[in-house]
């Protein structure tokens, strides 16, 4: 029985650096390198919370091509759970084009292939029967993952005694609080970006948009801040939790390694600081090469590696 089912898209990453403008029409340019990785939220989220020894489910769609049937593979072999994430008999995985600036942020490309098709409401209720945490990634990415969707499978597994983690994308349409709050209203944990918090409240102080976020949801607001770590309120205040000083290559896939960490951490009993200080350790892994997982060690190593004092 898998302690956590992470919902979101699988994505086929195609991963383009030194790229900060696209060449002139009809003329060509030689970047530095092109690398492929396993990507999406649920897929980045669900392979990292396996590389931290958690028994975890993926649910969604892969797609009836080769490269579904390989990622199928890989996440067998990473150890995570198979039976939820369904295959497509028609459609392709999603496919993603990433540009890598020299700072290691990125701008991504997409189409989500099979992961549009994935329903939500038609996630039967025994998916949600066991779990501890169930993740849900991807929303303004996926057409099927809309606030009342999420919110209705939150409550649903909330019902079931299951704790619920919510992680957004950007919101290139610009639909904004509206859409997603019929998700915060079931969300016991709440994870989102400088940038997405500065989208859906205008403030531009960290301190401002955790206050305002906060007032949309009963649960925990985690604001990750990049390099600069992350912020969280607490009942002795706000805590600022720093960063691990890293030479960021390519940020694609932190938030959802962040996320990992933090939930791995919530899993084994620990407070708040010490769950966002886990985030911001495994995220930290994950910026400094190619894909958000591989280099992601055991959570036992980053106890070892960290000790007690800086968990």
């Amino acid at each position: 029985m898998a302690d956590v089912v992470c919902f979101g898209n699988l994505q086929f990453d195609i991963l383009c650096r030194t790229l900060t403008d696209l060449p002139e029409p009809g003329t060509i340019r030689m970047i530095e390198e092109i690398e492929s990785a396993l990507s999406g939220n649920g897929g980045n989220t669900a392979a990292a919370l396996a590389r931290l020894g958690v028994a975890v489910d993926l649910a969604g769609y892969s797609g009836a091509d080769l490269t579904g049937a390989q990622f199928r593979t890989l996440l067998t072999t990473l150890g995570v759970g198979m039976l939820k994430l369904l295959c497509h008999p028609t459609a392709a995985t999603g496919t993603s084009v990433v540009t890598l600036a020299p700072d290691g942020e990125r701008s991504i490309f997409f189409i989500n292939g099979a992961n549009a098709l994935f329903d939500l409401d038609a996630v039967p209720d025994a998916w949600l029967v066991g779990p501890r945490i169930v993740s849900v990634g991807s929303m303004f990415v996926l057409p099927q993952f809309t606030g009342e969707s999420v919110g209705r499978l939150f409550a649903r597994a909330r019902a079931h005694g299951a704790t619920t983690v919510l992680n957004v994308c950007w919101d290139d349409q610009g639909r904004g609080l509206p859409f997603l709050l019929p998700a915060l209203a079931e969300a016991d944990y709440f994870i989102l970006s400088y940038d997405e918090g500065r989208a859906f409240t205008g403030e531009r102080l960290p301190e401002s948009i955790l206050s305002r976020m906060e007032t949309y949801t009963h649960g925990m607001v985690i604001l990750t801040l990049g390099g600069a770590g992350c912020l969280i309120r607490t009942a002795a205040g706000l805590s600022a939790i720093p960063a691990v000083p890293v030479q960021a290559r390519d940020a694609t896939g932190a938030g959802d390694c962040f996320t990992a960490g933090y939930i791995a951490a919530l899993l084994r009993g620990h407070t708040p600081e010490e769950c966002a200080r886990i985030g911001c350790h495994v995220a930290s892994y994950a910026v400094t090469g190619p894909g958000a997982y591989q280099r992601i060690p055991s959570y036992e190593a980053i106890e070892q590696q960290y000790g007690r004092a800086p968990l």
